[in-house]
């Protein structure tokens, strides 16, 4: 892994994708309808965009992150601040659930599939499937709502929001983090933004601010389809294990690579650009398809126990 360490990355390739996802932010809160006339044809190839390019612009706040799109932390969290207002996610409470979902894996709130020994899928189901089509994304843009509140208030919303043992580890990070009034307040900042910028991307809309709302709708979906993918039907035991999926090297290009998760999970301080080298030195194995990966999620939510989660899993 350390040869592939060594290789820096692409500067220009980042600074062109993040030129090309400020563009299509843009066009997406009030150009588009000024450059481009409405009509059916239109606005359905402008919620397409959105959809498809959702993915590369999460991708590079990804890469924010974990610190790896710049060497500047400064500028990892500046840039990273823009990307997450233009998507409706705040920054700092996304690097905290994310970095979670790195050093606790499979925890309580991260294995949305599972079902608790004894319970019903089919009464699981529900939830499950709004999660699963929008609800992920939702989450990332109503909890940090949550930090408006006075700072007093921050451990009465953790208990509200899990008592349970296994997370009590989880919560004491979280009660740290959220009690930093520089974090609070970088947050109240970026709430701030994304009603700013939806506001006025609505506003400019006018009429046809549906067509806005259909594109936001559209990136949202991906990016709760997307959220457990690389996990879904992964024994509650994985640790740092994912699934590494095929896809065509064009089209890895829209999801930077997040097709090879298992790498990323066990070196996450490599970029994107690293891992389809890194996959190839460690001689990891793919787990099937990429779409495919993406469309089992709706088996729905699982038992994961005995040969269920391994099979689902292969």
């Amino acid at each position: 892994m350390d040869s592939v360490r060594d290789r820096p990355p692409s500067n220009a390739l980042n600074a062109a994708l993040l030129a090309l996802v400020l563009a299509i932010a843009v066009l997406e809160f009030g150009l588009f309808p000024r450059l481009v006339p409405l009509s059916p044809m239109s606005e359905t190839l402008f919620v397409l965009l959105l959809a498809l390019t959702g993915p590369l612009h999460y991708g590079l706040m990804h890469e924010t992150l974990h610190g790896n799109l710049y060497k500047s932390e400064t500028a990892n969290r500046r840039v990273g601040r823009i990307l997450g207002i233009l998507l409706g996610f705040p920054w700092e409470t996304m690097r905290f659930g994310h970095l979670a979902h790195h050093s606790l894996n499979r925890h309580s709130f991260d294995r949305p599939e599972a079902v608790a020994p004894g319970g019903s899928r089919l009464a699981a189901a529900p939830l499950y499937y709004f999660m699963l089509i929008v609800g992920h994304a939702l989450s990332y843009m109503l909890i940090p709502l949550a930090l408006l509140l006075p700072v007093a208030t921050t451990a009465w919303v953790l208990d509200l929001w899990d008592r349970g043992p296994e997370t009590e580890q989880l919560r004491a990070v979280a009660f740290r983090n959220f009690t930093s009034m520089k974090k609070r307040n970088a947050i109240r900042m970026d709430i701030a933004g994304i009603l700013l910028v939806f506001g006025a991307g609505f506003w400019l809309w006018g009429a046809a601010w549906s067509v806005l709302l259909a594109g936001i709708a559209a990136r949202w979906c991906v990016q709760s389809l997307l959220d457990n993918a690389p996990h879904y039907a992964m024994p509650l035991d994985s640790g740092l294990n994912a699934s590494n999926t095929r896809l065509p090297a064009g089209l890895r290009l829209l999801v930077l690579n997040s097709n090879y998760h298992d790498v990323h999970h066990h070196a996450p301080q490599l970029s994107w650009q690293k891992l389809p080298a890194a996959f190839a030195e460690t001689g990891g194995r793919l787990h099937g398809g990429w779409l495919a990966s993406v469309l089992r999620q709706f088996r729905g939510p699982l038992h994961l126990d005995g040969d269920e989660r391994h099979s689902a899993a292969a």
